[in-house]
């Protein structure tokens, strides 16, 4: 069987050839409850920036699950990330890490549930005092 599989599933491991195969037969109803699950993050972040923090800047990605934050209007510095996990407690992805055009930005992963999508804003907003 595994001589009848595409190349990269020659060098997995025996559970992973049989998931993967799993995965394409029979995962699309999964796949598409976590597209809708992503685009409705996607748009309640959107929607708790402009309520919470409207200076913070957000453009919603067109695929993935990392929503990049301009917060350079708030004042946090080149490197936001670590104000945000100093004084809020949540953890970002630093944007200064990803080259010097980063700098004033950070990358949040909005793959979770809405819940925490909320808590984040809210730690965000503590971040500033609001």
């Amino acid at each position: 069987m595994i001589e009848r599989l595409p190349f990269t599933a020659k060098h997995c491991g025996h559970f992973g050839a049989i998931a993967s195969v799993a995965a394409f037969r029979e995962g699309g109803p999964w796949l598409d409850d976590v597209i809708a699950v992503l685009d409705s993050n996607r748009e309640l972040l959107g929607e708790l920036l402009a309520e919470r923090l409207p200076e913070v800047g957000y453009e919603p990605p067109r695929a993935g699950f990392l929503a990049w934050l301009d917060f350079r209007e708030l004042g946090l510095g080149d490197d936001p990330a670590a104000a945000i996990l100093e004084r809020g407690g949540l953890a970002l992805n630093s944007g200064p890490t990803f080259g010097p055009q980063g700098a004033g930005f950070a990358r949040l992963n909005i793959g979770t549930s809405p819940a925490l999508v909320e808590e984040a804003v809210e730690r965000i907003a503590r971040t500033v005092g609001r």
